[in-house]
C-alpha cells in the first residue's frame, strides 16, 4: 500500500470519526460513549500502523544503510 493511500484510509478514518463525535449521541444514544472510545482506538492505532510505523521503519533503514552502528561505550 502506498504512502498516499495508506493516509487517504487515515484520513477518511478521522472524517469518520468526527462525524460520529458530532452526531453520536442523538443517534446512539447511551452506548455512543462505547462506540466513541473504540472509535478513537481504532483511529489512533490506524494512525500508529499505517502512518508513524512506515516512517519510522524509513528512518531506522536509512540509519542503518549511512553506517550509523552502535556507540561504543567508553
Amino acid at each position: 500500500m502506498g504512502s498516499t493511500r495508506r493516509r487517504a484510509v487515515v484520513v477518511t478514518a478521522l472524517m469518520a470519526y468526527a462525524v460520529l463525535l458530532a452526531v453520536g449521541p442523538r443517534v446512539l444514544g447511551g452506548s455512543a460513549g462505547v462506540v466513541i472510545l473504540v472509535a478513537s482506538f481504532v483511529v489512533g492505532f490506524a494512525w500508529l500502523v499505517l502512518l508513524v510505523a512506515p516512517w519510522a521503519a524509513r528512518g531506522a533503514a536509512r540509519g542503518a544503510t549511512h553506517g550509523r552502528g552502535t556507540r561504543s561505550r567508553p
